[in-house]
């Protein structure tokens, strides 16, 4: 049996084309809003980018909802990975000017382990959020196909 590695090939190269657009889109949006909308929006808003960037990578994919779930959830979940320790990083004056005047003082090292718990939790709370978008993308995406 004699394979079309040409085909095979190209046929790859446009698949992972395609994922890798819609795992950077997303990853992009998420990023982007976690971090800005962290720090000049009005509360939560910065919750609204996972949405928007696993919907588009699960409307990008379409097909199966696995594929979606894939690339919106694990794109928005590495972009708070990253998104809320860098939002602590820019927030720490603030946070802990507020958390001296009203008494308490921090350890020493105690950033560090605020910007450990603080990405766990953004992986968790955007992942989650990004399968949410996707699963909407997906079911667009099919909805609108057939």
């Amino acid at each position: 049996m004699d394979l079309n590695w040409t085909a095979i090939t190209i046929a790859t190269a446009v698949v992972m084309g395609i994922l890798g657009t819609a795992i950077g889109i997303a990853f992009a949006i998420s990023i982007v809003t976690g971090i800005f909308g962290g720090l000049y929006l009005p509360k939560n808003v910065c919750l609204i980018g996972p949405v928007i960037g696993g919907l588009i990578a699960g409307h990008m994919v379409g097909g199966r909802y696995i594929d979606g779930l894939v690339n919106g959830g694990i794109s928005a979940g590495i972009a708070g990975l990253i998104a809320l320790p860098v939002l602590l990083y820019l927030l720490w004056d603030k946070i802990n000017t507020a958390i001296t005047s009203s008494g308490y003082q921090l350890p020493p090292g105690s950033f560090m382990t605020v910007a450990i718990v603080s990405a766990f939790t953004g992986f968790a709370m955007f992942f989650v959020l990004g399968i949410i978008g996707a699963i909407i993308g997906v079911a667009i995406k099919n909805r609108s196909s057939s």
